[in-house]
Parts: structure tokens; sequence; C-alpha cells
């Protein structure tokens, strides 16, 4: 494209800063799984990262840049994620695992916000990020310690009115999160042996023994309405 004074005007795309925001988040990824025995909680394995882009779960796990500026948020935020993941693998395509008990805290917490900062980004996904931030903080602490993992959850951007309330209400929701056998949380290796032991029963025609073979208890949300996607920045 010529301009008038004859000087050619050209676009140049330059994905420089792109390049090492991205190589920053992979490198401190690695530090902390060389640090931390993360694989625990990694269920699953595959992780895109997307400088400048939404971090979420589902249907891969990608983080951004945002929640990746100190090594505590990067490891909170990664946990995070997984255990959208730890939901959705301890649950089956039929049976949400938040379903059972989503309009007990509704009950609890009837004037949730749906929105952020202090919520997440609609009505369901509110409700389910207290049991997801609930399960994040426990994970964290396990590799940093409680009173760090408390001190990121109380100084991060987002959820705000939902970790405000994991923490006041911890033992509360710990109670009721156990008695639907979400927590303890199990590990990834735990879960994969328990899956494959679920599937093998049914190959060889016996009866399903884990907590995937209970007949879905879904909420009346459950049957109308799709499974949130989840991530921090995502909702």
């Amino acid at each position: 494209m010529a301009r008038s004074d004859g000087e050619e005007f050209r676009i140049d795309i330059d994905v420089e800063h792109a390049q090492r925001e991205a190589e920053r988040v992979r490198d401190m990824l690695a530090a902390l799984r060389r640090r931390h025995d993360l694989a625990r909680y990694e269920y699953t394995s595959i992780v895109r990262i997307v400088p400048g882009g939404d971090t979420f779960a589902h249907p891969v796990l990608t983080l951004g840049n945002r929640f990746a500026e100190t090594e505590d948020l990067l490891l909170s935020t990664y946990l995070h994620e997984q255990m959208h993941w730890y939901l959705w693998y301890l649950g089956t395509p039929d049976r949400d695992m938040v379903a059972p008990f989503y309009d007990e805290l509704v009950r609890r917490y009837p004037d949730a916000p749906i929105q952020q900062p202090d919520g997440a980004r609609n009505y369901d996904a509110t409700y389910s990020h207290l049991v997801v931030n609930w399960l994040e903080i426990a994970a964290t602490s396990e590799f940093i310690g409680r009173e760090r993992a408390i001190a990121v959850a109380r100084g991060t951007r987002s959820y705000r009115w939902i970790y405000r309330t994991v923490l006041k209400d911890w033992d509360l929701l710990g109670e009721l999160y156990e008695r639907h056998d979400i927590v303890p949380i199990r590990t990834a290796q735990a879960l994969r042996q328990e899956n494959a032991a679920a599937a093998s029963a049914v190959l060889n025609g016996g009866r399903q023994k884990t907590r995937a073979a209970k007949p879905p208890r879904a909420s009346p949300r459950a049957r109308r309405r799709p499974r949130a996607r989840g991530g921090r920045s995502a909702g």
C-alpha cells in the first residue's frame, strides 16, 4: 500500500513478548512440578499456555499469564483448574458431582453474587466454585502451607466473595463435601485406578462398585443446564 509521499505502508506482527511470557509461565510451572509432587493432583496431563488469553479447565487446561505473577499464584491457579477436572472424572457423563447438594448451597447462600469479581461468571458457576475454590485451597495448602494458600486466596482479583465464604465456612463446607464423597481429595492415580476397576467390572458383566455407579441424583438445575466450563478468567 503506497502512501502519498511514496513511502510504503507496512504492518508488522511481533510475537516476541508473547513468546517470552509463554516461556516464563512454562518455566515457572516446570519449576513447581520439580519442587512439588503435583502429579498427585494432575487429573489431566495436557496443558496449553496462551499469553493474554483466558485461564480455564475444559476442554483443554489452558493457562494465560494473568494469574502467574508469582509461583504461589500460578500454583493455586493450576490446581484450581485441575480441581475442575477432578470433579469431572469423579462423576460420570450423566452425573454432576455437585448436583446432589447444589440446592443446599443455594439455601445456605441465597444472596451469592453471580457476576465477577465477587462471584463467578453466572449463577451456576458461582455455586459450583464454592466447591472448586475449597478444593483448590486444600490442595495448595499441601504444597506451600495453609497460611500462604490463604494469602493467595485473599489477594486474588476474582471470586472475592467465594473465597471469603469458603474461608469463613471452611469446616461446614468441608463436612458437606465429605458427606457427598468429594473429600478427602483422591489423587489422580487413585482415581484412575478406581475408574479402571469400574470399567473392568462393567466389561466383565459385574456391578460397578465405585461411587460412579451410584444412580444420578440430579437436581432440576443439573437436568436443565450444561456443565460449566470453569476457569478463573472464563468463569
